[in-house]
């Protein structure tokens, strides 16, 4: 941290020294300024924000950072109305409370400051139960087709099976096992919500079927614990749908869905090729593994199943 009392550039036309305001290095060879109460409470008779600013950016570009990057909590917004006549300082993006200015410094090179979240990630979740049922939902409004399977964004900080397994539950208020959660296909598009990029993931999951003792219609065979023969039934809980989001959730007989998908005159090519990889079992393996930088956590990678297992 550079601290303002002892940072300071001389205004070579009055003969005063300018109070920088404070700034801190940041990543990549650039430094970040916190606009903060003791930043603007700091009263200095001949100079206002703005002459600081200027001060502390022409000291920045002197020390040969790359970039500066301003950070403006909601409740000194006023600010930045003090900063519009800076070439090139641009909102990169805000979060929370916060927003977040960038400038690039170095007028020798082209601007290398990433654009912001330049891609969304969704998950689509292909949930089949013991009775050969896709679980489905048809949404309140922009429905393309009679039918679609759950699915979403992930938040930040979700692997694809805990998104896949909160949309699913969300939507449809059915538990999945995320145990067995498997990718099958992902989907790269361009242009989707607010101009961004989209990576839609499609997993397969298991639904949570319960089993207890008794003769119905959905009764299998099984074994006790003594090895003696008992019927036991299996209960595929019922979806119910979403308020407000979700008009309908239903489980539809696989049979139906498929010709819903290969219908001649409105195929579904997308889950066309969904189903083909799912009645294969084409689907990709998961492993986790360390990363190589220091105090980041593991991370799954999903891959081709191997040929030789080690």
């Amino acid at each position: 941290m550079i601290k303002e009392t002892k940072s300071k550039e001389v205004d070579a036309k009055n003969g005063f020294e300018i109070p920088l305001l404070p700034f801190e290095d940041h990543t990549h060879n650039s430094v970040k300024i916190t606009i903060t109460k003791d930043v603007l409470s700091n009263t200095h008779s001949n100079v206002d924000f703005k002459t600081r600013l200027d001060a502390t950016i022409q000291t920045c570009r002197l020390l040969y950072k790359s970039s500066l990057w301003i950070t403006v909590p909601m409740r000194y917004a006023s600010t930045i109305e003090q900063m519009t006549h800076i070439p090139n300082l641009q909102f990169h993006h805000a979060q929370g409370q916060n927003a977040h200015l960038s400038l690039w410094l170095d007028d020798n090179t082209e601007n290398k400051i990433p654009d912001y979240a330049t891609h969304q990630v969704g998950v689509g979740a292909l949930v089949i139960n013991s009775r050969d049922e896709i679980l489905c939902v048809r949404e309140l409004r922009h429905n393309y087709r009679r039918w679609k399977i759950p699915g979403g964004l992930a938040e930040v900080g979700e692997s694809l099976g805990e998104a896949a397994i909160r949309e699913v539950k969300e939507e449809t208020g059915i538990d999945c096992n995320l145990e067995d959660v498997r990718v099958l296909s992902f989907r790269h598009s361009h242009g989707m919500q607010f101009g961004r990029s989209d990576l839609y993931f499609v997993v397969r999951l298991n639904p949570i079927e319960i089993e207890e003792p008794g003769e119905g219609q959905e009764e299998k065979q099984t074994l006790d614990g003594d090895g003696d023969g008992r019927k036991k039934r299996t209960i595929i809980p019922q979806p119910v749908a979403q308020m407000n989001e979700i008009a309908e959730a239903l489980w539809v007989p696989l049979d139906d869905y498929r010709a819903m998908v290969n219908d001649e005159e409105r195929p579904h090519f997308m889950m066309q090729t969904i189903l083909q990889l799912f009645d294969e079992r084409n689907e990709f393996d998961q492993s986790v593994v360390k990363s190589v930088v220091p105090g980041r956590k593991s991370s799954p990678i999903y891959h081709a199943p191997f040929r030789n297992k080690k």
